[in-house]
């Protein structure tokens, strides 16, 4: 490695430690947040988390629900069981108790259970995005709140296309 590629590295370094304790800072003044500003602040989050899965993954969208949910178990960030009981489908996320945020997987940011808030708005964006459907997310149980999995349940609300 020449030394202009070892500055270049550790210039690259520097500034991501620097963008880490930026976010670090940011997400524990969002922590401290009530819940209807933390909600805003999530369901930005979560747009944004969703617009770049899609960018580097290869789940193709529009998707009819049902092609949707199939795609799903194997192209999110872990594998999800998926059962679906009519309107209500119970979107299972396998992480075998960790966080799969990658903010909380490099360390950059703590795990705490508002950071879950993000994790239902992110499955909420991905129907309305990829399936086209109005759903509503209810959180079940967390890696952060010490569950195994984290599991959402999700009640389509509007007509799937």
């Amino acid at each position: 490695m020449s030394d202009a590629e070892a500055q270049s590295d550790w210039l690259q370094q520097l500034i991501r430690d620097f963008q880490d304790k930026l976010t670090c800072g940011l997400y524990d003044a969002i922590y401290s947040l009530d819940q209807p500003n933390v909600e805003i602040l999530m369901r930005a989050q979560a747009r944004t988390c969703v617009g770049a899965f899609l960018e580097l993954g290869t789940l193709q969208h529009p998707l009819s629900l049902d092609d949707f949910l199939q795609a799903m178990r194997i192209a999110g960030p872990s594998q999800i069981e998926l059962r679906r009981n009519g309107n209500v489908i119970e979107w299972i996320e396998q992480h075998h108790g960790q966080c799969v945020c990658p903010f909380v997987k490099r360390g950059v940011i703590r795990l705490d259970p508002k950071l879950c808030i993000c994790g239902g708005h992110w499955v909420k964006v991905l129907f309305e995005v990829v399936a086209r459907t109005e759903v509503e997310v209810e959180q079940v149980e967390t890696a952060a709140t010490g569950a195994q999995n984290c599991h959402f349940r999700v009640t389509v609300k509007g007509p799937t296309r």
